[in-house]
């Protein structure tokens, strides 16, 4: 009889050991297969009395599949979802798994951009003083990317912009045109429109004097046909597209750069 009850306590010592290594080599795959967050579990966390801060953790450290269309947005706004949460939902990746961003993310670092940094550039379209007006904006691109350390801060063909700040007209009586720009910005790699400085002043042809003095001697010998001639205007300021020029940037600042880039790696 002891011998029976022996055995039988062994069997269930086995049975227990076995049942309890199969319930933890379990658990990984179950946490693993776990359903992911939805727009459900966020309004219940807030209806919980959750804080912001909590639920945006959570979703950052969760597998997410949100409904994100404008009109759901609106939705969990009037239930009283924080701002912070719905733009962690927004930011979130569908079935992503948080220890795992996307490979194509690429690691951004820093990079400082010296006051008078020189960057090359050229006129998009002619500009004429008789059709531009003052506030106008003025397209240029780059034209050859500016690297700083062998990471580029300027591509090629980035947009560059100026305005206008003079533009007058060829008048009569041979006043000539005139058509003045000063520069704004340069686009920079990460998005970022950096100030720049450079000033362009665009004088027409004038022939003011030629043209008073050969109204006035007519006027004397036709009298007031001789007025006519005063009729005559002046040449408009004219900037061709192509033009180049080099501009500087305006003071410190800061860009934005894949540091795990091709240019970061041959250095």
């Amino acid at each position: 009889m002891r011998r029976i009850l022996s055995a039988l306590l062994v069997f269930v010592l086995i049975h227990l050991v076995v049942a309890t290594s199969l319930s933890k080599v379990q658990e990984p795959a179950q946490s693993q297969t776990a359903a992911p967050l939805v727009n459900k579990d966020v309004v219940d966390m807030v209806k919980s009395g959750l804080t912001a801060d909590v639920i945006v953790a959570k979703i950052k450290s969760s597998r997410c599949h949100f409904d994100t269309f404008p009109s759901v947005l609106a939705e969990l706004k009037q239930r009283g979802v924080p701002d912070a949460v719905i733009l962690a939902m927004v930011q979130s990746t569908p079935g992503a798994s948080p220890s795992s961003p996307p490979a194509s993310v690429a690691a951004l670092t820093e990079l400082k951009v010296p006051d008078g940094t020189e960057i090359e550039i050229q006129l998009k379209n002619t500009l004429s003083g008789q059709e531009a007006k003052v506030g106008d904006v003025v397209d240029f691109t780059v034209i050859k990317p500016v690297q700083i350390g062998g990471l580029t801060v300027f591509e090629k063909e980035a947009s560059a912009r100026a305005r206008v700040t003079t533009a007058k007209p060829a008048g009569h009586w041979g006043h000539a045109g005139k058509l003045e720009w000063a520069m704004q910005d340069v686009q920079a790699v990460d998005g970022n429109r950096v100030p720049c400085r450079f000033t362009k002043r665009e004088l027409g042809d004038s022939k003011g004097s030629t043209v008073a003095v050969a109204a006035v001697a007519t006027t004397v010998l036709l009298g007031p046909l001789g007025l006519l001639w005063g009729l005559k205007k002046g040449k408009p300021a004219i900037i061709p597209a192509g033009n180049r020029y080099s501009v500087f940037v305006y003071g410190d600042t800061v860009v934005k750069v894949k540091s795990n880039s091709s240019e970061a790696k041959s250095r």
